[in-house]
């Protein structure tokens, strides 16, 4: 895509679908949106690594190995894990009977392995219909018709009655 920077106004980006379609960079994304419906038949695709790039088909595989944002991807993708760095002499310490003491030498960081496991818990599971028959929480009478609605509210005024007696 063409960008032209316009004195006193910004950038400005040629639409791909119609050239003569100047827009303004921080719109361009709701212009591709709109342009795309208009031009249905358009042999126009989207870059995968940035939904404003809109290049014809036969360009797009170069467009995919020139885009200058795979290289978040490429980066994400490839990243080499590095060892952990030693700490300086003067900042590395170690723990005493006597509390923190400055280490002669530098040390390696160790972080703390991650100890909670949510897995092995022996919580009861959430039940909100018994939890609310519990507390008094005003409930709502759905799909159901209107003798049944009226039993539930009736069962609800003695169940508000009851557990307000109960924190007195």
């Amino acid at each position: 895509m063409a960008t032209y920077d316009i004195p006193n106004y910004g950038t400005v980006i040629a639409c791909p679908y119609d050239k003569a379609h100047q827009i303004p960079a921080e719109r361009m994304q709701k212009h591709l949106i709109k342009c795309r419906r208009q031009y249905p038949n358009a042999k126009i695709v989207t870059c995968t690594f940035n939904t404003t790039h809109h290049v014809p088909e036969q360009e797009l595989g170069m467009h995919l190995r020139q885009c200058p944002d795979r290289a978040d991807l490429d980066m994400f993708m490839y990243t080499v894990k590095k060892e952990q760095a030693p700490i300086p002499a003067e900042t590395a310490y170690y723990g005493t009977a006597q509390g923190m003491q400055a280490s002669g030498q530098p040390t390696m960081v160790q972080s703390a392995a991650d100890e909670e496991n949510w897995d092995d818990m022996d919580a009861p599971a959430y039940n909100p219909s018994v939890y609310c028959a519990q507390n008094p929480i005003i409930r709502k009478a759905t799909h159901k018709t209107a003798a049944e609605k009226r039993q539930f509210y009736d069962d609800e005024r003695v169940r508000h009655d009851e557990l307000k007696k109960r924190n007195l």
